[in-house]
């Protein structure tokens, strides 16, 4: 389609073409780029979507219209005459060249890693390759331009290109579906085919567009324009539609009222990775929980509670079905090889460890949820970590679960990347719960919503808080709510072009329990700053929950249940985060109970509590029957060992002392089973921080703990959990990665 008249138009009508030229450019990229996101299964976020095009558009307009003002410039300064139909041309290959240059860009952080030797010569070889193809492309499109084809040609052009380049320059193609990945030389000339078909079969059906609406008449440039933007419309329109869908996690609502006579209602609140002493109520230094403080001055506080073990899935299950781990076997467990250090470089192999390994829920345990929901309750969950979704059998017995915890992940958008190697669009997207976790206001809304439709009738909501979880980066302003340290001082051992927090959150936490670098007091004051700031904000997340209960006329007749699925290690034992140990520091949680009103009175419990107490404890207080077939027992009846579970996984294999781990407290002693012999015993009131191991001078104390925890365990037989693995897909995988699972 050759423009007629060009050359007696004024040059400035090019730079209004120009600009149309590169937003198509653009656009049509994000298009692609969009879909490239869509097909690895994430939540989509439309609102970021949106966003994410029309940053696009905006970058091709400004793109454009710079550069048809320098050649007007130019055109007057040097007075080179009417060159229009070239500069067209030009300007076309010139827009692919700059989005191949993005691309090379986006590839700078990751060649890094490989050394500067592998960045210049890749560089080099992505230059010299982008600038050939862009000398083709301007004789290819001078060509089309004389066939009266050159508009078509070009926006036919530009999907099959960005294909190509998209599937084959993108960063991180494991998170693309195998189909996707481009690894050898044969999937590259496929998919070379697959872009000359999409290339053909654009121009011929643009042809037949604009044949139609050119109908023996000359093509005003408006026609193309209103053409192309409507090519866009559509097709965004129907990648919109392509992805809507029923969401299978969460059930639908009963519409009915069923008759009741008014029950109490249960709030049951996990504040993941919340230690105890990190709590002002449990005499902690900072006042990160004034509302948390407040509901333990109107009921119950537990100073001495602990998990069934240190880390989220089991815990959770536990708290779920009063079973300890060994019991519900929701868990994981690695058949780890004998030579950990020979694997212990084979990033892939750990991860594949990893993900193979996770064991769901059965549906042959009876939960909380199933009872209260036999018992005529409206039940819901709402969850903010990955391993409180539905993929991992928690969502048994909720007539509404949401657990969609969106993703949203900036390798797959090029100016993104370009744009993250100034500052970290991963830190803004997971201060804001798009990154692997969802923050607390995000919860509050689901579940004030959910109240409002459900208040009336006697409810359970379960909600899984992450806030405290890494990586630490509280909503302003609280990441500097406790102390104004600058990031730079962790930030500073980063990697060139990564100005992340959260790499360098990981590479400070890898330097404590690895001894790579000297850890300075500065930096794990940062760090805990930071996790004290996400405890302070979920709690005034959590006192906004409360007024939303007292709003509604429920707050008095609720039993509310606040507590933690396990703790943080912040430098004890040369660990960070959770999952590898069970000291005090990963197994001593916060338990919180506002019991009904006529029932109790503020109090403090010293005595030592389990997590797995917690099911038989509320089923008591709304006076249903507690299954006897539970571990668990009411509190005020529990007179049991407190006992703990950590299964060797591929987590703790990458530390240096892998093993199977079992704990058990009587009276004043805590003695740790271990599989490689390294038992250790403790006197936790004389030792709270566990740091003089007893094993040697007391072997009395400890064989006679150890016969408790083999009476205990040959008490009944594991579950047969082979056919409950979880399968991981890439969505899940990308939000553990980004947790730091996962590499």
């Amino acid at each position: 389609m050759q423009v007629k008249g060009m050359g007696e138009k004024p040059l400035k009508n090019f730079v209004i073409l120009n600009a149309f030229i590169w937003l198509l450019g653009f656009v049509s990229l994000c298009l692609i780029e969009i879909g490239l996101w869509l097909t690895t299964g994430f939540s989509p976020l439309y609102n970021i979507l949106l966003f994410t095009l029309i940053i696009y558009s905006l970058i091709g307009i400004a793109a454009g219209l710079l550069f048809g003002l320098l050649a007007l410039f130019f055109q007057q300064l040097f007075h080179l005459g009417n060159k229009q139909d070239r500069l067209i041309h030009f300007s076309m290959a010139l827009c692919i060249f700059v989005i191949l240059m993005l691309y090379e860009s986006s590839l700078i952080k990751i060649r890094t890693y490989l050394g500067y030797s592998a960045l210049i010569s890749s560089s080099a070889l992505l230059l010299v390759t982008s600038l050939l193809s862009s000398i083709v492309l301007y004789f290819f499109f001078r060509w089309m331009d004389k066939r009266g084809k050159l508009i078509i040609a070009y926006i036919s052009i530009l999907p099959a290109f960005w294909i190509f380049t998209s599937l084959k320059f993108i960063v991180a193609q494991e998170l693309l579906p195998p189909l996707l990945q481009i690894v050898t030389s044969l999937q590259i000339l496929f998919l070379l085919l697959a872009c000359l078909i999409c290339f053909v079969s654009l121009y011929f059906l643009f042809s037949m567009m604009f044949r139609f609406l050119k109908r023996d008449r000359d093509v005003a440039l408006g026609k193309p324009a209103v053409a192309g933007i409507t090519i866009v419309l559509l097709m965004l329109i129907a990648g919109v539609l392509l992805v809507t869908k029923k969401d299978g996690n969460r059930p639908e609502e009963r519409a009915e009222k069923n008759d009741f006579v008014k029950k109490p209602n249960v709030v049951l609140i996990t504040m993941d990775t919340v230690r105890a002493d990190h709590l002002s109520c449990y005499g902690y230094r900072r006042q990160t929980s004034p509302n948390v403080d407040n509901l333990s001055r109107e009921g119950v506080i537990f100073k001495n509670t602990y998990a069934t073990t240190s880390w989220t899935l089991p815990s959770h299950a536990s708290i779920f079905t009063g079973l300890y781990p060994s019991r519900h076997g929701a868990d994981h467990k690695s058949d780890t090889p004998q030579d950990i250090d020979s694997m212990d470089k084979n990033v892939n192999y750990w991860n594949k460890l990893v993900l193979s390994n996770f064991t769901k829920l059965s549906n042959a345990h009876h939960t909380l949820a199933e009872i209260l929901k036999d018992e005529g309750y409206k039940t819901a969950g709402i969850i903010g970590g990955i391993f409180c979704t539905s993929i991992f059998g928690l969502e048994q017995g909720f007539d509404y679960y949401d657990d969609e915890i969106p993703s949203f992940n900036i390798k797959f958008f090029v100016v993104y990347q370009a744009t993250d190697l100034f500052f970290s669009l991963d830190d803004i997207f997971a201060q804001r719960g798009y990154l692997g976790k969802r923050i607390a206001v995000h919860l509050n809304d689901s579940a004030c919503t959910w109240l409002e439709k459900n208040s009336e009738h006697p409810f359970f909501l379960f909600i899984n808080y992450m806030d405290a979880h890494t990586p630490y980066l509280p909503p302003p302003p609280y990441e500097r709510y406790f102390a104004n340290i600058p990031k730079e001082i962790i930030t500073s051992r980063n990697p060139k072009f990564d100005a992340s927090y959260i790499t360098a959150e990981r590479v400070f936490m890898d330097s404590v329990m690895n001894n790579n670098h000297p850890v300075t007091p500065e930096g794990m004051e940062l760090i805990v700053s930071q996790y004290d700031g996400g405890i302070r904000y979920l709690d005034y997340c959590l006192g906004l929950l409360f007024d939303k209960l007292k709003a509604l006329n429920v707050y008095d007749n609720t039993l509310i249940i606040v507590t933690s699925d396990h703790g943080e290690a912040f430098g004890e034992h040369h660990q960070m985060e959770h999952g590898r140990t069970l000291y005090e520091e990963g197994l001593r949680v916060p338990l919180i109970i506002k019991y009904l009103a006529v029932n109790k009175q503020p109090r403090v419990v010293e005595h030592r509590v389990s997590l797995v107490d917690l099911m038989p404890t509320i089923l008591a207080q709304l006076h249903y029957p507690v299954p006897s077939e539970i571990d668990g027992k009411p509190i005020e009846e529990a007179t049991n060992n407190i006992l703990a579970e950590l299964k060797l996984t591929a987590f703790e294999t990458r530390t240096k002392n892998p093993r199977d781990l079992k704990a058990i407290y009587q009276g004043k002693d805590k003695y740790i089973w271990s599989s490689n012999g390294a038992h250790e015993l403790y006197d936790i009131t004389k030792d709270p921080r566990e740091e003089e191991n007893l094993i040697v001078k007391l072997p009395h104390i400890a064989e006679a703990m150890q016969a408790a925890l083999q009476r205990w365990l040959a008490s009944f037989t594991p579950p047969n959990i082979r056919a409950d693995k979880v399968k991981i897909d890439s969505a899940t995988l990308e939000k553990l990665r980004a947790l730091g699972y996962v590499n």
